[in-house]
């Protein structure tokens, strides 16, 4: 017999029994929709986390901070790394550049500065550095690549920040000059508030100024001197050449004596909160299989009461020729096929799910390649390992026993 016929007889079986089929596939259904709904959550979650925290912008770099012991230090104004401990660290091998810290997240520039009238709203005080086209406005106009050019001592607030800076009428600030750290910008712009009820708040979420960035850095001071960034080169062992410098502040430093020094380990950080979303993700979905293992053991009871419903047909088609390998084939793919009309049920409703999840959450839940081909590999495995002992011991049946 032609496999086409076998698939096509395999079907014909599980009809003839709607209700019972439609029962056995219901724990599958429910575990591969879970399996794959939870799957897909993880991964849409790793890859917002990689967005926002910037995990797969990692360029080999390690930050080093200066912690002092005694505080007056910090009052000093004195920088924790000087051009001495820089040039030092740039000289170990492996090192490809060394320079202060910027705040940067995802390609934008960002610095912690005050007005100097305004009531503390108890925010942060977060400044975006634009050289480009700045966020839109509600009044006025936003910041403007010409602003950079032109270095214009202009700025663009917030709502919140309008209202503590002139309770009455915010929007009549625009075109008026206010003073951050003592220097006059002129306000072009009220933008809304930032969102920040976000599942992960980055320095984006807390911004309540923009400013070109030039202009910035020609009245303070973007970098922080408290921390370094070693780029190491692509060919560097990251863990020895960061161990390196570590040693060399330690025992060389302009201020070892007076504090500590420490490498901030961006490269394990990264690769722990990989593993952590990883292992989570991983978690819930064998947790989700159980209910496929449940599900696994109601095919082979519906297998096995196929096969004692069909003894006479089984002899048949012995007596007619029919092998023991025929017989087996044929309940395999019995079994095979009600797993794959389950788990095809099961991967629709997983993709319903995830679409009403994308609509309520900032994830983006859509099920990719790999989770159809879970999907898909689930049911085909389940559907042999749970016939293939109903399916054996139907091949193994004595002709004689059979047409009795």
């Amino acid at each position: 017999m032609r496999f086409s016929e076998v698939w096509k007889t395999s079907f014909k079986a599980i009809g003839k029994n709607k209700r019972r089929s439609f029962l056995t596939m219901i724990g599958l259904i429910i575990g591969v929709s879970s399996v794959i709904t939870v799957f897909s959550i993880g991964r849409a979650f790793e890859n917002y986390a990689s967005e926002f925290i910037g995990l797969d912008q990692f360029d080999n770099s390690v930050g080093y901070t200066f912690t002092p012991t005694d505080k007056t230090f910090t009052e000093s104004g004195l920088d924790a790394f000087t051009e001495e401990d820089l040039n030092r660290l740039e000289s170990i091998s492996g090192v490809e550049s060394v320079e202060y810290f910027n705040n940067s997240q995802n390609g934008a520039r960002y610095a912690d500065e005050v007005f100097d009238d305004a009531t503390n709203d108890g925010r942060g005080n977060s400044f975006k550095l634009l050289k480009d086209e700045g966020s839109p406005v509600v009044y006025g106009r936003p910041i403007r690549s010409s602003d950079y050019y032109n270095e214009n001592p202009v700025v663009v607030i917030d709502q919140t920040a309008a209202k503590s800076l002139k309770k009455e009428q915010p929007e009549a600030l625009i075109g008026q000059s206010v003073k951050v750290g003592g220097h006059l910008f002129e306000v072009v712009g009220i933008m809304k508030d930032r969102e920040t009820g976000g599942i992960i708040g980055t320095q984006e979420n807390y911004v309540m100024a923009e400013v070109p960035i030039n202009v910035f850095e020609n009245y303070f001071d973007s970098e922080d001197h408290s921390m370094v960034q070693v780029k190491m080169k692509s060919n560097a062992n990251i863990k020895s050449v960061s161990k390196e410098a570590e040693n060399t502040l330690k025992k060389y430093g302009s201020w070892k004596d007076f504090g500590s020094y420490r490498a901030e380990d961006l490269a394990g950080q990264v690769d722990q909160l990989r593993m952590l979303l990883t292992s989570i993700t991983l978690l819930i979905s064998v947790i989700g299989g159980i209910s496929l293992f449940i599900s696994g053991i109601g095919v082979m009871n519906m297998i096995y009461i196929s096969v004692s419903e069909r003894t006479k047909e089984i002899g048949v088609r012995r007596a007619m020729g029919g092998t023991k390998g025929n017989i087996m084939t044929q309940f395999l793919l019995e079994g095979i096929s009600l797993t794959l009309v389950g788990g095809t049920i099961g991967y629709l409703i997983a993709m319903l799910l995830g679409f009403v999840i994308s609509m309520f959450t900032p994830l983006s839940v859509r099920p990719d390649l790999f989770t159809v081909t879970l999907a898909f590999g689930l049911s085909v495995v389940i559907g042999i390992v749970f016939s293939w002992l109903p399916a054996k011991s139907a091949a193994k049946k004595d002709i004689v026993s059979l047409l009795r």
